[in-house]
């Protein structure tokens, strides 16, 4: 029965809600061992404890059909599951910190001004889903995290950072796990919860073990930087709004919008590297920036969707020479390159000054293009975003999500179709973001808790 430990695989919001759930539940904490391939405050911003989402932008979107198909296993238990992630991210801000971001609890979710963008929307040809967000920001997100590393080695649960796994396997009741170094722990329940920058991994460990997997969609596409005052009539009303069309049969959408943010490098190797944001409220850039992206499903003959993702990042690289590329929206429009006087010329100016000019057509797919394009025209419409097409408008790539292969069978728990071993969080394909994430580890914490008992 292996030695009755709980194995995390990976330091994310997912493993981490695992872990602390677990406890919390009446684990033993000395019985839980986190394994994570990135440091304390790793600077790649995809590994790392915390992870991508809770090491950057830090809002809570506290609405089920947003960041992920967690309903798809759970039910009706979402709704409760949503809850309690707000307390886990809240309990571990300073007591006189909680009030101010409990009364956010339906500031960004007004019936008016919902009915209002959705008027808009109908008349663009888009749909807005409304959402209740609770904004952190990056530094509070980063005060949680603190929080919760500490939580987990005051208790004495085992925290292994820079430590890669490199596989996992099942024998003699339960799990094993090897990891770079060579070394190999035993377990009696194992969660898979490597996070976006962990998917290679979780692809070769589900292939080595027999398991059968689905591929799900990717998401390519660009950061959009605008100025502040033109996205408030949006962002005063939602912070982040969700918006999302139906253009030439793709679907397409805004994400993680960034008010009085930034743009910044994320970097998933040392050969990869992606754009995102994060909104910093004690330093107000006068600038908004929200993702476009674009669905793709792949089904036969790819075998391997995440390959196309990375190939678009890759060729991104190697456009802006190992740096992220940007381009004014004319020349973008115009089909021509942006040059660094067409940045002189653009009346904003870009917050991610290591940001080259280049084309992002050369990278990014043709049907892509057309598709966020024709999105950001319809967002440039009365009641929406109206001066977006300008030259106000920047947009930076490469801007790519990976989540696109999970096991084929999960149960309610999250478990596979081999006992004891449980998947959870974006990396895993079950989720899309930071809230639903969560909520995916608090489930298995609290069933491999119960199997305990």
């Amino acid at each position: 029965m292996g030695d009755d430990r709980f194995v995390i695989i990976g330091g994310g919001p997912a493993g981490i809600a695992a872990a602390i759930s677990t406890i919390n539940a009446g684990f033993p904490p000395g019985r839980i061992t986190l394994l994570e391939k990135g440091d304390r405050n790793d600077p790649s911003r995809t590994s790392g404890f915390g992870g991508a989402g809770a090491n950057s932008d830090g809002k809570l979107v506290l609405e089920s059909a947003i960041g992920g198909e967690l309903k798809t296993w759970v039910g009706e238990r979402i709704e409760g599951l949503l809850e309690d992630v707000l307390d886990l991210y809240l309990d571990f801000l300073a007591p006189s910190e909680r009030p101010a971001y409990e009364k956010m609890r339906g500031r960004f979710s007004d019936p008016a001004a919902g009915a209002r963008i959705q008027q808009a929307c109908i008349r663009a040809g888009l749909e807005y889903i409304p959402a209740d967000i609770i904004p952190l920001g990056t530094t509070a997100c980063r005060r949680v995290v603190d929080g919760w590393y500490d939580f987990l080695i005051e208790r004495g649960a085992q925290v292994l950072l820079n430590t890669r796994v490199t596989g996992f396997a099942q024998g003699n009741g339960g799990w094993s796990v090897t990891s770079e170094s060579g070394e190999t722990l035993r377990a009696r329940w194992l969660l898979a919860a490597p996070g976006r920058s962990g998917h290679a991994f979780l692809v070769r460990a589900l292939a080595e073990n027999g398991i059968p997997t689905v591929n799900g969609p990717i998401d390519v596409g660009v950061r959009v930087e605008t100025d502040a005052q033109l996205t408030r009539p949006l962002t005063d009303a939602t912070w982040e709004f969700k918006l999302r069309g139906l253009i030439e049969g793709s679907h397409v959408r805004t994400f993680c919008v960034c008010p009085e943010g930034s743009v910044l490098v994320e970097r998933y190797d040392e050969d990869l590297l992606a754009v995102n944001g994060q909104t910093l409220p004690e330093h107000p850039t006068g600038r908004t920036n929200f993702a476009v992206l674009h669905t793709i499903y792949l089904d036969d003959p790819c075998d391997n969707p995440a390959q196309f993702a990375q190939a678009y990042i890759r060729t991104a690289n190697i456009l802006g020479a190992r740096n992220a590329i940007v381009q004014t929206w004319p020349k973008f429009a115009e089909r021509r390159r942006s040059r660094a006087s067409d940045l002189r010329d653009s009346f904003i100016t870009p917050t991610l000054a290591s940001a080259l000019p280049g084309d992002i057509r050369l990278a990014l797919n043709a049907k892509s293009c057309s598709v966020i394009e024709a999105f950001m025209r319809a967002l440039d419409g009365p009641g929406l975003l109206e001066g977006l097409c300008s030259n106000r408008t920047l947009l930076y790539a490469p801007e790519a999500k990976f989540y696109t292969v999970r096991p084929a069978q999960l149960s309610a728990e999250l478990e596979s179709e081999r006992p004891e071993l449980f998947f959870a969080g974006d990396g895993s394909g079950i989720t899309r973001g930071l809230v639903q994430a969560s909520a995916s580890g608090i489930v298995v914490g609290r069933e491999v808790a119960r199997r305990a008992q």
